[in-house]
């Protein structure tokens, strides 16, 4: 965990600073946003706290997916379609509001995965230009679906 300290705390600073700016002055005019006057904390203090917890997430699924802008974009492409998509369909908000907080996500997610990828580089990766064949063969997590007839050569264009 300690190795990864440094990404984290980069990445949370650099979420923060997106998502705050983000929201506070292109996504809260779009709404005409009030902030809630019974909140526990301040938006500065709301935004970093998310910001603290959006990259903890973060970190963990990096460890599953093993690929960090494809796990910052999942988590984009995901939010944009259970929110923004969601919303616009059921009414609640409008197309513009919506595409502003679709260009927020996909930034803070974008800036996300370059902040955490320099930090986690230049500290625990080292030198990534020396690879061989067989590192990288043994770090190809790439899906491939099991074919039901594996002896037989397919020479069919028919994909079934």
């Amino acid at each position: 965990m300690s190795d990864r300290m440094k990404p984290i705390l980069f990445t949370t600073i650099a979420v923060f600073g997106v998502t705050y700016a983000g929201v506070r002055f292109l996504f809260a005019p779009q709404m005409g946003a009030d902030y809630a006057s019974n909140a526990m904390f301040g938006p500065e203090v709301t935004s970093l706290l998310g910001s603290l917890v959006f990259v903890l997430f973060f970190d963990y699924a990096i460890g599953l997916v093993g690929d960090v802008m494809k796990t910052a974009m999942v988590i984009a492409l995901s939010q944009i379609m259970i929110v923004d998509v969601y919303y616009v369909i059921n009414g609640e908000r409008g197309v513009t509001a919506a595409a502003v907080s679709a260009v927020i996500l996909l930034l803070t997610w974008f800036v996300a995965a370059k902040v955490y990828s320099h930090f986690s580089d230049t500290e625990s990766v080292g030198d990534s230009s020396v690879t061989t064949a067989e590192t990288t063969e043994a770090t190809d997590y790439s899906y491939s679906p099991p074919s039901e007839k594996s002896e037989e050569p397919d020479n069919s264009s028919f994909p079934y």
